[in-house]
Parts: structure tokens; C-alpha cells; sequence
């Protein structure tokens, strides 16, 4: 998900702070997460940036080994120091830094691969591109290098008025053994005062042979100084 202005804004104040947070709900599993990015030469400027992340949910999971349903809690914190490139209409970050992870399990599961406390490291990256004013192009991705956990989506919108873009989207999420692939649609870009807000639902199938509606809602809003 974009959190950083996308660039759309390119005759406003430069700010070097953007404050995100949102949430993420799917059939098994139930997530928040929050964090900010800060540019010392400003977000629209490119050069330097700090990405700062928290996320922490709950989810549910099949147990091949005790066969039944696990619930498991996970909390993660990253600080990513990055890059970023801005041209014209398009921006591009790249991050790469330290992370950690929390997993508990209830009933303890043996045969997780991903349980207990856990220091790595994690990459990420955004795109933002609008070859017009009307339409956007969206590429973002992350994995760490905990159980190789990643996610990556793409996205494509119309402007359907002054103020956001709808469109198609799909995503993939994986962890170890586990995968889920995502088709939906989203808006980006919905101005209400200082924050600008997006969403996004669809139809999500896992690799445990289950599946159900996903729903995602996010703001973020700049900090001018």
C-alpha cells in the first residue's frame, strides 16, 4: 500500500515527515499497522529516506501435526533507512534494514517453523507511476529474511474525480509454507482535509485450501514544518 503522497502534490509545501497507519482483514487473520517515513531533504525531493514500521495482528492456521485450528499472535517492528528517487511522475524507494518478530502459538505448535522471537533483516520497496494525470501504476513489495516472509502487489487506477483513483489490484503473501493470492479493487488517493485515505477488497485463496472476502483501509497524512 502507498503511504507517501505518491507524488500527486508536486505543488504543495514539501514536508519531510508522513505518519501511516491502517488495517488489514481476511478470513483467517486480522492485522494493524502504523509507521511514518522522513526525508530530511523533504518527501518530494528525493534523496534520503527513513521508514519506520509497526504491524501486529492475529491469525488462524490449520495444524497438520496437532490437527486443529491454531491461533497465533504476531508482532513485528522494522527501521529501514532507503532511497529515494523522484522524477517527473514517478517515485521509487528502496529500504533495506533491521527487523524483528514476535510469533506465540496457542496450543503450542512444534511443527511451526515460526514461533518465538526472531532478528533479521527486510527489504521493501514502493513505486509509484502516473504516465497521465488521470491514471496510476502502483508496485510495492517487502520480504525479511524471518521464514522469508513477503508480500508484493500491483495496482492500476482511474481518476474518477479531482480527488482519487479506483481500479483493479492483486497481491500475493507468503510465509515459509504458506502462501495466499489476492483479486480485488481499490481506492487510492481519497482526500478528507489533511488525510488522504485508500482502500481496498477483494476475494482472497490460501494454500490451506481455504478462502474468503479480504478487506484493507489505510490513511496517511503529511507533516509540514
Amino acid at each position: 500500500m502507498r503511504y507517501c503522497g505518491s507524488g500527486r502534490d508536486r505543488g504543495a509545501e514539501s514536508s519531510r515527515f508522513t505518519f501511516f497507519a491502517g488495517t488489514d482483514l481476511w478470513r483467517d487473520g486480522a492485522f494493524l499497522n502504523g509507521g511514518l517515513l522522513w526525508s530530511p531533504a523533504g518527501l518530494d525531493t528525493g534523496g534520503f529516506t527513513l521508514k519506520l514500521l509497526l504491524n501486529g495482528g492475529e491469525y488462524v492456521y490449520p495444524s497438520g501435526g496437532l490437527h486443529v485450528d491454531v491461533d497465533g499472535t504476531m508482532l513485528s517492528a522494522a527501521a529501514l533507512p532507503g532511497w529515494r528517487w523522484t522524477r517527473d511522475s514517478l517515485t521509487i524507494d528502496v529500504f533495506a534494514g533491521p527487523v524483528v518478530q514476535n510469533y506465540r502459538l496457542t496450543p503450542y505448535d512444534p511443527g511451526s517453523r515460526l514461533r518465538g522471537f526472531y532478528a533479521g533483516a527486510q527489504f521493501a520497496t514502493d513505486v509509484w507511476y502516473q504516465p497521465n494525470p488521470a491514471t496510476m501504476i502502483a508496485l510495492d513489495g517487502s520480504i525479511a529474511s524471518i521464514g522469508l516472509v513477503g508480500a508484493a502487489r500491483a495496482a492500476i487506477g482511474w481518476r474518477s474525480s479531482e480527488s482519487f483513483f479506483v481500479g483493479p489490484e492483486t497481491q500475493a503473501i507468503w510465509c515459509v509454507d504458506y502462501q495466499q493470492l489476492r483479486f480485488g479493487a481499490h481506492v487510492t488517493g481519497f482526500r478528507i482535509d489533511a488525510l488522504e485515505w485508500s482502500a481496498a477488497g477483494g476475494w482472497a485463496m490460501e494454500s490451506d485450501h481455504r478462502a474468503g472476502p479480504y478487506f484493507r483501509l489505510g490513511f496517511n497524512t503529511r507533516y509540514i514544518e
